[in-house]
């Protein structure tokens, strides 16, 4: 039985927990799959903050170090990537990732145990789309690989084809043989 596409999808998103703490007023874009994603992050483990994106100078002084993500390229664990799709510029939420849409049973040593659930409470700064250079790209990376299977099954058929024959002339020729 054919899957509907994006069942994977659905099947993560359905599996995270998600809570828009803050929404702007104007959302008239929305992040979407291919998009590069700048975002400010805390990460939680048992409800205490283990990692963000405010690094403390040597002074005191808080410094921003937002984090860049081009979704749909598994630069970050699944359930983030996931957990961002459809935010607005300005939107804060909370992201509930179970361990196997996580960090699963390596963990990340010293930091988040193997096998934990982890919170995110992402804040999204900007969203910059896809390029057209980028979706040509794209899309003359999906033609070349589909020529290449097409090309492979073409010349696995003609082995075949040149198999079959072989096969034909040996039997012609042992029945020649045999009368």
């Amino acid at each position: 039985m054919d899957k509907p596409p994006d069942t994977g999808k659905i099947l993560i998103q359905s599996e995270l927990k998600t809570e828009t703490l803050e929404m702007p007023e104007d959302c008239a874009k929305k992040a979407i799959t291919g998009d590069s994603l700048v975002f400010d992050y805390e990460v939680l483990l048992n409800g205490k903050v283990v990692e963000d994106s405010h690094n403390t100078g040597e002074e005191g002084a808080t410094e921003k170090q937002p984090l860049m993500v081009v979704t749909g390229k598994g630069a970050v664990i699944p359930g983030l990537e996931f957990g961002v799709l459809g935010m607005c510029v300005g939107e804060k939420r909370k992201v509930i990732i179970p361990p196997h849409l996580a960090f699963g049973e390596k963990g990340v040593p010293g930091v988040i145990p193997e096998n934990a659930e982890v919170t995110f409470v992402v804040t999204l700064l900007e969203i910059i789309p896809k390029s057209w250079g980028e979706w040509y790209v794209d899309i003359v990376w999906s033609a070349c690989y589909l020529a290449f299977i097409g090309g492979i099954f073409v010349l696995m058929a003609q082995g075949i084809q040149e198999k079959r024959k072989a096969l034909r002339r040996e039997a012609k020729k042992a029945q020649r043989y045999r009368e």
